[in-house]
C-alpha cells in the first residue's frame, strides 16, 4: 500500500512539474503579448539593390570629376528651400570657405521721377503740383523724395506708361525696377576636400533641381545669411 502511494505521489509531482515547464516554455516564445502597436509599425522605404548600386556609382563619378577643384558651387537651391540649406551648410563647418549667392527675379517695375541731392520734401512737393495741372493725380511721394507715377507688373506695361508720361511733357520721369524677389541660391564651397564634396554630392539629393559644379573662384565672397 506504501508503495502504491509513493508512485501516486511520484506521478503527481511530474505533472505539476511538466506543467511548470510548458507554461513556462510558452511564456518565453509567445511575445505577442509583449507587441506595442504592432499595427502602427510600417517600413517608410527600401530602396532596391539596383538603385542604390547606381546612387553609389554616380556619388563616385560625382566625387572623382569633382576632386582638385578650387571652388564647388552648389546651385539651384529654392527660395522656399533656403533656411533648410543654410542650417545644412553650417553643420559642415567650412567656416570663411562658404559663401552665398542670391538669385533674384524683378517682381515690379516703376515709372518714377528721381530725387537729387538738391531734392527736399518742399521741392518734391512743388513738382507734383506740377504734375497735377498736366494731369498727372496718381503719384505718391516716397521717403527719400523720388516721386512714384505707377508701380506695373512687367517691365513692358511700365515702359508703355513712361512713354505716355514723356508724350505730356514730363521728360525727367524714367521707368526701372521696384520690388525684388529672391528666386533661390547658390552655395560655394572654396578648396573642398574628397570628403566634403562626398557629402555635397549627397546632400544634393535633399534639393529637387539642385546642381553641383566646379566653377572659378570670385574675387570676393558674401558670407552666408544666418
Amino acid at each position: 500500500m506504501s508503495r502504491f502511494l509513493f508512485f501516486l505521489l511520484l506521478l503527481a509531482a511530474l505533472g505539476v512539474g511538466a506543467h511548470i515547464w510548458l507554461a513556462s516554455a510558452t511564456e518565453k516564445t509567445d511575445f505577442a503579448p509583449r507587441e506595442r502597436n504592432r499595427d502602427e509599425v510600417r517600413i517608410v522605404a527600401v530602396t532596391p539593390p539596383a538603385i542604390a548600386e547606381r546612387n553609389t556609382e554616380d556619388t563616385r563619378r560625382a566625387v572623382q570629376a569633382l576632386a582638385g577643384a578650387a571652388c564647388v558651387e552648389f546651385s539651384g537651391i529654392a527660395a522656399a528651400d533656403a533656411p533648410r540649406a543654410r542650417t545644412a551648410f553650417a553643420a559642415l563647418q567650412l567656416g570663411n570657405r562658404l559663401s552665398e549667392r542670391r538669385v533674384e527675379e524683378i517682381s515690379r517695375y516703376w515709372v518714377f521721377i528721381a530725387a537729387t541731392p538738391a531734392t527736399d520734401r518742399r521741392a518734391a512737393e512743388q513738382r507734383i503740383a506740377q504734375l497735377r495741372k498736366v494731369g498727372v493725380t496718381d503719384v505718391s511721394l516716397r521717403a527719400d523724395n523720388a516721386i512714384s507715377l505707377g508701380v506695373f507688373s512687367s517691365e513692358d506695361a511700365a515702359t508703355r506708361f513712361l512713354s505716355s508720361m514723356q508724350a505730356k511733357g514730363i521728360k525727367d520721369a524714367e521707368s526701372g525696377p521696384f520690388v525684388r524677389e529672391l528666386r533661390e541660391i547658390a552655395m560655394m564651397v572654396r578648396e573642398p576636400d574628397t570628403e566634403t564634396v562626398a557629402r555635397l554630392t549627397l546632400l544634393q539629393r535633399d534639393y529637387q533641381g539642385a546642381a553641383l559644379r566646379a566653377v572659378a573662384c570670385p574675387a570676393g565672397a558674401t558670407a552666408p545669411t544666418t
